[in-house]
């Protein structure tokens, strides 16, 4: 007999390589179809890792030191948990003050809205440094967006 419950974890290692960011939005979608997903929560989920995975990339080092990035996808309950760890330079964007709201057009900067993002789109952000590596946990509940059919 077939489980109807989708694989609880998993695991993509992609090199620190900003062209790698496509491959990494196809294998989410594809957890999110296994997962059930509602297309919203979809979007959450590929805008924060995106997000987290392109900073790691042009900010920490990581690519000049050809190294890679692991991202990793589990569906516990009504969350998704999303995972991600590099050996970057130390970072913690849980860290960086919340972004000020311009008052005007004049005061508005283009771009620096990765972290916003994340903190928008997800439920939760926890950072720690262990082992030399950073790992980032995002939370994508109920509240950050829809799910299909309802509650899981």
């Amino acid at each position: 007999m077939m489980s109807a419950d989708p694989d609880p974890t998993h695991r993509m290692v992609v090199a620190a390589e900003l062209a790698e960011l496509a491959r990494l939005a196809t294998w989410a979608g594809e957890f999110a179809r296994t997962a059930r997903l509602s297309p919203d929560l979809l979007f959450a989920i590929q805008l924060c890792i995106e997000e987290a995975v392109a900073n790691i990339i042009m900010y920490s080092g990581a690519a000049e030191a050809r190294q890679h990035v692991a991202v990793e996808l589990a569906r516990s309950g009504k969350e998704v948990v999303a995972v991600i760890e590099d050996g970057g330079i130390s970072f913690d964007p849980t860290t960086v003050p919340p972004r000020r709201k311009p008052s005007s057009l004049d005061e508005a900067q283009v771009g620096e809205l990765g972290i916003h993002l994340i903190r928008s789109f997800s439920s939760g952000m926890h950072y720690e440094r262990r082992n030399g590596h950073n790992r980032l946990t995002l939370r994508f509940g109920p509240t950050a967006a829809a799910w299909r059919d309802g509650a899981p």
